[in-house]
């Protein structure tokens, strides 16, 4: 029955987990003829950390030292940015409600922060009260905020990468905790059968002896699994360690693309700002352009009404000339009628006399010759009149095409609106350009009067073609006038 209880308690502590630093005393003891467990309890206490009330932290193992090195790396970095921007470190306690420098009191931090704040408040007024031009204090306002803005999102980018790298070492916490309650938990089966051994090695002083080759057999495989499984522990050190160093490489490849990034950002920043300016120039470049382009539309419109009233007064000269041809025609029409009854009443008298015959065969000579003459003066003016027709319909086609560029005109004004708008505020121009559009108004009058001066001359359709050609510039006159909110009562 020893034998059996022997092998069990043996077979229970080779099955347990691997040993620690604390199994090699019951295993030295084995050899010793009375082995003593207090010599286990005390290597226990010493080997064992504190209870978790006193520190919640796990005992330090050489995993863990490479990420103690690397928060210290950390830490070390967040102090630099605090010295550098403290007024950020505000910005993040207020985001994490907790104070920027941890437990060591957050209202020496607060206020340093706030008096960092008011400077810089001070600065800004300072700067913007020496600025004259509220355009740019607006701009620099605007960079200023742009600044914080900036500063605000690569510290909410900081406090991200902060956030996970603490989820990241909670989890680590927790593995180390999980480990930790696994060794204390194998602790105390140890002590558990190590107190078993000791019952049974006093009730088994006398087998002992007997036993010794088989023990010291089995004590050396046990030291050989014991020396394996040390090796695989060193091992799995090495292997963390080499993990650790790769960690920290990486968080400085980490750190330079950071910096490269910011520097990007910055660069990203200039082009911008100098895109700004270059769109500047070119909107002040456009707005040049318009003005000349409305300079160059006004000069055309007079020169269109002064080449339209010359033609318009060629137009009425050509259509004169070909009544008075028209009269003329009907007039010699007559004539004719006259002489064929005269040569009908001549041809009646040839029977009576030759000699009669002869003097009516030279006068009818006299007036074929005249006739033909008449015929070709009456085809140049056909002619001439048709020509006038042509000019009337280009005329006609030009203004047409004329229209059309007013329509677009139109629309161009419609946008223009907006521009107009800001001209108001300068209405002493407006004046002056009342005073021309007076100017041409009259003009226009002194032409109306003209026309109904020689209306009695003209034919009735060329008095209401220009009739109305006056009222739609003077229609347009108005529209103008209305756009430039000129007073427009008074006139015709």
């Amino acid at each position: 029955m020893a034998d059996n209880m022997n092998g069990s308690s043996e077979d229970q502590s080779v099955a347990t987990e691997p040993p620690t630093p604390a199994q090699e005393v019951p295993a030295c003891s084995v050899m010793s003829q009375e082995p003593d467990c207090s010599i286990l309890e005390e290597s226990a206490d010493v080997s064992t950390p504190p209870p978790e009330e006193e520190s919640p932290s796990p005992s330090p193992t050489p995993e863990s030292e490479p990420r103690e090195n690397g928060s210290t790396a950390v830490d070390k970095k967040k102090d630099k940015k605090k010295t550098k921007k403290g007024y950020r470190w505000g910005i993040e306690a207020a985001l994490q409600n907790t104070a920027p420098d941890g437990k060591q009191g957050g209202a020496e931090g607060s206020a340093a922060d706030a008096k960092e704040i008011e400077q810089t408040i001070k600065q800004t007024m300072q700067t913007l009260n020496a600025m004259d031009n509220p355009d740019e204090k607006l701009g620099a306002i605007v960079k200023r905020y742009a600044e914080l803005l900036g500063d605000h999102r690569s510290l909410q980018r900081e406090f991200k990468a902060g956030q996970r790298m603490q989820a990241q070492v909670m989890r680590e916490k927790e593995k180390l905790q999980a480990e930790h309650s696994k060794a204390l938990l194998a602790r105390s089966k140890l002590e558990s059968l190590c107190r078993e051994l000791q019952r049974h090695n006093k009730a088994i002083k006398e087998e002992s002896q007997r036993k010794m080759k088989e023990e010291e057999e089995k004590r050396r495989e046990i030291s050989s699994k014991f020396q394996t499984t040390l090796g695989e522990i060193s091992t799995q050190m090495d292997d963390n360690r080499d993990r650790s160093l790769k960690m920290k490489e990486e968080n400085m490849e980490l750190c330079g693309k950071l910096k490269s990034l910011v520097e990007q950002y910055e660069k990203r920043e200039e082009h911008v700002e100098k895109l700004i300016k270059q769109k500047d120039l070119e909107r002040q470049l456009a707005e040049a352009k318009m003005q000349q382009a409305t300079m160059m539309l006004a000069e055309e419109k007079e020169k269109f009404l002064t080449e339209k009233q010359v033609l318009l007064k060629e137009n009425y000269a050509h259509r004169e000339r070909a009544e008075q041809m028209a009269i003329q025609e009907e007039n010699m029409k007559m004539q004719l009628k006259l002489y064929t009854e005269k040569f009908e009443e001549l041809h009646k008298t040839l029977n009576q006399s030759n000699e009669v015959f002869n003097k009516f065969k030279v006068e009818m000579d006299t007036m074929n010759k005249r006739m033909k003459k008449l015929e070709k003066e009456s085809f140049q003016w056909r002619t001439k009149w048709e020509k006038s027709n042509v000019t009337l319909i280009a005329m006609a086609e030009e203004k047409q095409t004329r229209d059309k560029e007013l329509i677009m005109l139109r629309t161009k004004c419609g946008k223009l609106e907006n521009l107009c708008r800001a001209l108001q505020n300068a209405r002493s121009d407006t004046e002056s350009g009342a005073d021309k559009v007076s100017e041409v108004l009259t003009k226009f009058e002194e032409a109306e009067q003209t026309l109904a001066a020689n209306k009695s001359s003209a034919t009735t359709a060329t008095a209401t073609n220009i009739s109305t050609v006056f009222h739609c510039i003077l229609d347009l006159l108005h529209y103008y006038c209305i756009k430039l909110n000129i007073e427009t009562q008074n006139w015709p």
